[in-house]
């Protein structure tokens, strides 16, 4: 998923007062100053954490759980047959100190946030362990180390190698869930207190609600069988569908900037109701149904597969154009 960092001044100007005129209040003000002053500098070391925080996720565009399945499925059966290896792929090392650097950097700065600070500790040591490991690994693949020695290296540090990025993957996991806890906060925030009927109030609706939507995808695509998860999407998907129709109105309302009109977002917000509703047909139509035998239960498999990644596509467009807006 992708997530928005925030900017500093969103939360310090939350807390900005005036002071008011006379003896009194001047006196009171300047002895108020010291402690906002205080809170404007946690709420800003908030900000800088959180942006952190975000960075980590967002700068795995290959998750480590994602990397497990691909070598579990991928590497595993080669590793465990007789003949020799010849070609190997394991997650890049770089971003596993780079991570494990900015958690630390992240987790030093002194302002809490409980629901995600333990997690990210518990992620960067994981990391810690993969590190050694998967640095050895990278160069023995890129070098192709295997070709010299049929594999054996890569068999000898399959089991360590495995156990260690699977507690990443599980930690990974654990941190993705705080992120996702703070982040809906903060959308939900944002759209509660956004001026209503405006360009402003969709587009974090358009936010807000797409992000219950994935939830409810998430779910749909464990179970694309369950009515309850169907009518969960479904529903998110009419609050997106909702915001994305007055967000059309308001921007189409307003003048093109630098030359530029303010509708072509509506391609992505257009893109991910279409193949959301798509989906839904798909389940109304029994496409997803599976069976215990025969090839059409991978291929009933490979559809739902498939279907979740073309989702998330779609979803990370999206959800990614607010994060440099154009109106």
């Amino acid at each position: 998923m992708k997530y928005r960092t925030l900017l500093a001044s969103t939360l310090i100007a939350a807390s900005a007062l005036f002071a008011g005129c006379g003896d009194k209040t001047d006196t009171a003000s300047q002895a108020q100053a010291p402690a906002k002053s205080e809170q404007a500098g946690n709420e800003q070391q908030l900000v800088e954490k959180y942006n952190i925080y975000v960075d980590v996720s967002n700068d795995l565009s290959t998750s480590f759980q994602q990397a497990r399945e691909e070598y579990v499925a991928q590497q595993v059966p080669l590793l465990q047959a007789k003949a020799p290896l010849t070609s190997m792929r394991i997650q890049n090392d770089i971003l596993v100190d780079r991570s494990a650097s900015k958690l630390d950097s992240a987790v030093a700065i002194n302002a809490p946030l409980p629901e995600i600070d333990e997690s990210a500790k518990a992620f960067s040591a994981a990391l810690k362990v993969l590190s050694p490991l998967s640095r050895e690994l990278n160069n023995y693949a890129n070098s192709k180390g295997y070709l010299a020695d049929n594999g054996d290296k890569a068999r000898q540090l399959n089991k360590d190698y495995l156990a260690a990025l699977t507690a990443v993957a599980q930690a990974e996991a654990a941190f993705d869930n705080g992120l996702s806890a703070r982040d809906r906060a903060l959308t939900k925030d944002a759209f509660e207190k956004a001026p209503k009927d405006t360009a402003a109030y969709y587009r974090a609706g358009l936010i807000y609600h797409g992000k219950l939507n994935r939830n409810d995808a998430n779910a749909l695509f464990e179970s694309p069988n369950d009515p309850k998860a169907l009518a969960a999407f479904e529903a998110s998907l009419a609050l997106v569908a909702d915001s994305a129709a007055g967000w059309s109105k308001k921007v189409s309302e307003q003048p093109p900037r630098n030359g530029r009109s303010c509708d072509g977002g509506m391609l992505h917000i257009n893109a991910f109701i279409g193949q959301s509703r798509s989906i839904v047909k798909d389940v109304k139509d029994g496409v997803f149904k599976r069976k215990d035998t025969s090839l059409m239960a991978r291929m009933g498999n490979a559809g739902i597969v498939e279907s979740a990644r073309r989702y998330n596509q779609n979803f990370a467009n999206m959800i990614g154009q607010f994060n440099h807006p154009m109106c």
